[in-house]
């Protein structure tokens, strides 16, 4: 199998659901006639099938056909290709951002899927290789601790031993606990300002502090995904809105 022959059946497996001629020559930057005359040589080598109807379509024999986990989540994403069409080219070039990714800030109004979307961007990481197939991928609300901005930040970056009465010893936070993968913050815009400026630390550096001690930097290698039903310009700092594309 040349290598052109290689693309064609890699571009069907990529997108089953675009599968005529036309549609597969476009995908591939390739003319229809050249596009039809590999997927026929194909064909005669039972690599692809070909359908009797018109337009002709094109699929994988089921033997070989992707498994529901190893293609791409956001093909099935409802909107995907319509009015979510901009919004998930976004979220997947936030993924494959060099050289770790950024971080997305998902807006809009309560059920209207903000924490599935954000469950379809680390599937997308996992299916794309830029995080492990285990990575961990950790969710807070912040609005149950909205009134507690020390115990949301002890639960975020963790604490040491004395750091606050009651902190009998030593805890890893939130950040400690999704290290190469995702961290989901719904409703972020509960999050206290002074908070926001230490996961803006954290996010420019990779580097944060355990509450009760400043000197002991820890690295982690996080993710960050937040959700909020307001508006990202009123309730959250410059500072940590110019590290993340709005989704």
């Amino acid at each position: 199998m040349n290598d052109t022959q290689k693309s064609v059946l890699n571009s069907l497996q990529q997108q089953p659901t675009h599968n005529t001629t036309t549609e597969l020559a476009a995908a591939l930057g390739l003319s229809r006639s050249v596009t039809s005359h590999y997927l026929n040589q194909l064909a005669a080598v039972h690599k692809v099938h070909k359908s009797g109807g018109r337009p002709v379509r094109w699929s994988l024999p089921e033997a070989t056909a992707p498994q529901p986990d190893q293609a791409d989540p956001f093909a099935y994403f409802i909107g995907a290709k319509g009015s979510l069409h901009k919004a998930i080219k976004q979220c997947a070039a936030a993924v494959m951002y060099p050289p770790n990714g950024l971080g997305v800030i998902i807006t809009g109004n309560s059920g209207v899927g903000k924490s599935y979307l954000a469950q379809t961007i680390v599937d997308y990481a996992r299916y794309k290789g830029t995080i492990a197939a285990d990575a961990p991928y950790v969710v807070l609300n912040c609005a149950d601790y909205a009134n507690n901005p020390e115990l949301l930040s002890s639960l975020l970056f963790g604490y040491v031993r004395g750091a606050y009465t009651g902190a009998e010893k030593d805890k890893e936070g939130l950040l400690h606990q999704a290290d190469g993968g995702y961290l989901f913050l719904d409703e972020i815009h509960r999050l206290s300002s002074e908070n926001q400026e230490k996961l803006f630390s954290f996010i420019d550096s990779g580097f944060y502090y355990r509450m009760g001690d400043n000197q002991t930097a820890i690295h982690s290698d996080v993710h960050l995904l937040c959700a909020t039903t307001e508006d990202p310009q009123k309730v959250l700092l410059t500072t940590f809105r110019r590290r993340s594309p709005f989704a």
